[in-house]
């Protein structure tokens, strides 16, 4: 019966069988190796000399003795099909010219809006900061908001209020106080930034808007964490009535402002949230009746649950944030 010492001896055995294969296989291949060189060798040496062959007396005509003249000179000299290149410096690179405008211009509003992702808990919103006007202010009013959240909407602000630090009166706590003093207190993960309303009753005044509101953005980033997330949230429209007591605030100027603010947001690495979608007729970007209030700016509670769900459904993906059924990493792979 065959036992350990057997089977390891018919191992080794086979083994060293293999190895003087291999041995051979390696000699064959560095004499074919060998040989190759050599015939190489031996076949650029009959290249290089030159072979003697007598050649034969040719007796030149009249006409071919003749000196051949040259042909008629064209005035052109050879065109390349393909422009010189310098090999020599193949290897350096130069500044060149800017060929591409990186300024955002006419951007729609509607195609920067953040996309439905999944839908983020309540909890989400309780280290939110809303800043902005009174119109804001109905998401901390009534339940159908987002009571737990912070508050810095103020009635009657404009842009220009928050860059100059105007003392106004809370919409919702309705305490007189200094906004970036109450927005630094809040110590937010996200900011929603919805201001622009009050600015837009004056007329022609859009330069000057867009450049207290890129000063707000500026403000809020030397003064919070790095780490907050902001969210430029769309001017909603207006009641079609409202424009006649109040010419600045035209739908159609409305939407052009919302322009604006998407480049505006595209610029300071900030997210844009089109909630117009919810809150205004598409044709014409008026308030949707069903949420209108006797001023035609402000929204009734339904208006604002419509306007919450909006923003919870419409957030960008986080690992901090806590989503109602499926989370929208496993479904797009994030």
């Amino acid at each position: 019966m065959a036992d350990f010492y057997t089977y390891r001896n018919e191992f080794a055995r086979r083994r060293r069988k293999r190895r003087a294969v291999l041995v051979l296989v390696i000699l064959l291949a560095l004499l074919c190796a060998a040989a190759g060189w050599f015939w190489h060798q031996k076949q650029g040496t009959a290249e290089d000399t030159p072979a003697s062959t007598a050649t034969p007396a040719v007796t030149a005509t009249p006409e071919q003795s003749a000196t051949p003249q040259p042909a008629a000179a064209t005035g052109k000299s050879p065109e390349r099909i393909l422009q010189a290149v310098d090999t020599a410096t193949w290897n350096t690179s130069t500044a060149v010219a800017q060929t591409i405008d990186t300024e955002y211009l006419n951007t729609d509003h509607r195609m920067i809006g953040v996309p439905m992702l999944g839908t983020v808990t309540n909890q989400y919103f309780d280290t939110v900061t809303f800043v902005g006007d009174s119109i804001a202010s109905g998401l901390g009013i009534y339940t159908t908001g987002y009571p737990n959240a912070h508050y810095a909407t103020y009635i009657g602000a404009g842009v220009n209020s928050f860059v100059n630090n105007t003392t106004m009166k809370n919409a919702v706590t309705n305490i007189e106080e200094t906004p970036m003093e109450t927005i630094v207190a809040s110590q937010p993960d996200y900011v929603y930034i919805l201001v622009g309303t009050n600015n837009l009753v004056t007329q022609g005044n859009e330069e000057s808007f867009l450049a207290f509101y890129e000063r707000l953005i500026d403000m809020l980033r030397e003064q919070l964490n790095p780490g907050v997330i902001y969210y430029i949230q769309a001017i909603p429209g207006v009641q079609e009535t409202v424009v006649q007591s109040k010419p600045g605030l035209d739908n159609a100027r409305i939407a052009t402002v919302n322009d604006l603010l998407a480049n505006l947001a595209l610029r300071k690495g900030c997210y844009f949230v089109n909630i117009r979608e919810v809150l205004t007729n598409p044709a014409d970007g008026s308030q949707i009746d069903d949420y209108q209030t006797a001023d035609g700016v402000h929204f009734t509670p339904s208006g604002y649950r419509a306007w919450a769900e909006y923003l919870a459904t419409h957030t960008v993906w986080n690992r901090r944030s806590l989503y109602s059924g499926q989370n929208p990493y496993y479904i797009y792979g994030a």
